[in-house]
C-alpha cells in the first residue's frame, strides 16, 4: 500500500489554483501513505509538500507546473515557413562553423528570446485562461484542435496525411504535439482577446472625469481669426481734385466696394483689382492668426470681428492712413472643445487605457514567471548539447 501511495503522490504536482477539495484529498492522500507512523501533518507541511516544484533535469525546466524540454524550445513554430531549414538545422550547421563560445554568443539570445516569447509566455497566459474557464472550455478546445489539425492537413498539404506528418516532423512536433500547441494558443489568444475587450459600459462620470483630466493638454483652443481684405492707403487713392480730401475719397470709395459686394460682386476679385495691401493678388486672404496677434493698423479689425459672424463684411473702417473692408472668412474663440464633441473619443480612450492596463498586468505576470526560473543554464546546457552533437 505504501508503494502505491507513493506513486500517487509523485504522479503528478498540484498546482496553486487547486480547490479546497483537492487540497482536502492530499491530506487524506499524505495521511494514508503515512499510516500510523507519525501524527498527521502540520498545514505547512502540506502546503510545502503540495506545492513543491518537481525536480528539473539538466535539459528541462519547469514553469507553472510544465515542462520545458530542449526540443520544446527547438521545435518551429506552428506559423513558421518550413520549406527551408528549422532553426535546429540551421544552428547545428553554425555549430560545425565556429568555435564553441562564439556559437554559444551568437545562439544564446536567440533561444532565450524564442524561449520567453513563444514558450513561457504562452503557458502564462493559458494558464490564466484555465483559471478563467476552468474546464468548461475542454471540450470545445478538443474541437477546435482537431479542426485546426483537420485544416493543416486539408489545406496546407491537399489531404496527404504523410506530408502533413513530415511536415510536423521537421517542426519536431507530432500530431498530439500539434494539438496541444494550438489549444495552448487558443487559450493564450483568449486572454489577449479578453483584455482587449474590457467592455464594461463607460459611464458620463468617468468620461467627465477623464475630460476634465486631460482638457488642458488635449482641448483648449486658442482663438484664431481669418480675414479677407481690401485696404486702401488715403495717400494712393486717386482723385480728380487736388483740393479734394482724401480721406473723404477713401471713404466714398469703400462705401461703393461695399455695396458692390452686398450686390453679388467677389469680395476676392474687387481685392485684386483695388486694395493697396501686399496680399491683394492673393484675394486679399490673410492667413489664420490668434485675434491679439494683430498689429497696428489692422489691430481694430480684429475688435470689429469680433462681434461678426463667418461670412459677414463690414467697413469701411477707419485706420491710421488707411481705409478697410473686410470679410471674416474662419473664427474660433478661445476656450476648450465642448464635451458634447469630443464625448466618444473619450469613451475610446478610456477603453484603451483599460486595454492597456490589463495588458501591462499581463506582461507583468509573464516577467515574473521567467524571473522565477532559471533559464540560463537551461539554455547553456540546450545549446551545448546541440554543439556536441553536431560533432
Amino acid at each position: 500500500m505504501y508503494k502505491d501511495c507513493e506513486r500517487t503522490m509523485t504522479a503528478r504536482r498540484i498546482g496553486r489554483t487547486g480547490s479546497t477539495c483537492v487540497f482536502a484529498l492530499v491530506l487524506v492522500l499524505v495521511a494514508g501513505c503515512e499510516g500510523n507512523k507519525k501524527a498527521a501533518l502540520t498545514e505547512e507541511e502540506i502546503r510545502q509538500k503540495t506545492y513543491a516544484p518537481l525536480p528539473a533535469q539538466p535539459d528541462e525546466i519547469i514553469v507553472y507546473g510544465e515542462k520545458i524540454a530542449c526540443d520544446d524550445v527547438m521545435a518551429s513554430s506552428l506559423d513558421e515557413d518550413d520549406s527551408g531549414p528549422s532553426l535546429k538545422d540551421r544552428l547545428e550547421g553554425r555549430a560545425k562553423e565556429v568555435p564553441l563560445e562564439q556559437f554559444m554568443a551568437e545562439a544564446r539570445p536567440l533561444i532565450q528570446q524564442r524561449l520567453n516569447r513563444n514558450i513561457i509566455t504562452r503557458i502564462v497566459l493559458s494558464k490564466r485562461a484555465q483559471r478563467e474557464l476552468g474546464t468548461k472550455a475542454d471540450d470545445t478546445l478538443d474541437k477546435m484542435a482537431e479542426k485546426e489539425l483537420r485544416r493543416f492537413i486539408m489545406e496546407d498539404y491537399g489531404g496527404n496525411g504523410a506530408e502533413a506528418d513530415a511536415a510536423l516532423q521537421r517542426r519536431g512536433l507530432n500530431r498530439t504535439t500539434f494539438k496541444e500547441r494550438r489549444k495552448r494558443d487558443f487559450l493564450a489568444q483568449y486572454v489577449i482577446d479578453s483584455a482587449y475587450r474590457r467592455n464594461r459600459p463607460v459611464t458620463l462620470r468617468e468620461i467627465q472625469a477623464y475630460y476634465d483630466k486631460v482638457k488642458d493638454q488635449e482641448f483648449f483652443r486658442e482663438g484664431s481669426l481669418q480675414l479677407r481684405l481690401i485696404m486702401l492707403d488715403v495717400a494712393k487713392v486717386q482723385v480728380t481734385d487736388p483740393n479734394e480730401d482724401r480721406l473723404h475719397a477713401a471713404r466714398l470709395l469703400g462705401a461703393d466696394l461695399r455695396m458692390r459686394i452686398e450686390a453679388g460682386e467677389d469680395f476676392g476679385e474687387l481685392a485684386k483689382q483695388y486694395s493697396h495691401d501686399p496680399l491683394a493678388s492673393q484675394g486679399g486672404l490673410l492667413k489664420p492668426r490668434n485675434p491679439d496677434a494683430f498689429a497696428p493698423p489692422y489691430d481694430v479689425l480684429a475688435a470689429k470681428a469680433k462681434g461678426m459672424r463667418i461670412g459677414q463684411v463690414a467697413g469701411p473702417i477707419d485706420a491710421p492712413g488707411r481705409v478697410f473692408l473686410m470679410k471674416v472668412e474662419a473664427r474660433q474663440d478661445q476656450g476648450y472643445q465642448p464635451l458634447s464633441e469630443v464625448q466618444d473619443r473619450l469613451r475610446d480612450e478610456i477603453l484603451r487605457d483599460r486595454r492597456r492596463a490589463a495588458l501591462e498586468e499581463l506582461e507583468t505576470e509573464i516577467r515574473t514567471q521567467v524571473a522565477n526560473v532559471d533559464t540560463s543554464r537551461f539554455v547553456d546546457y540546450c545549446l551545448e548539447r546541440l554543439y556536441r552533437l553536431a560533432h
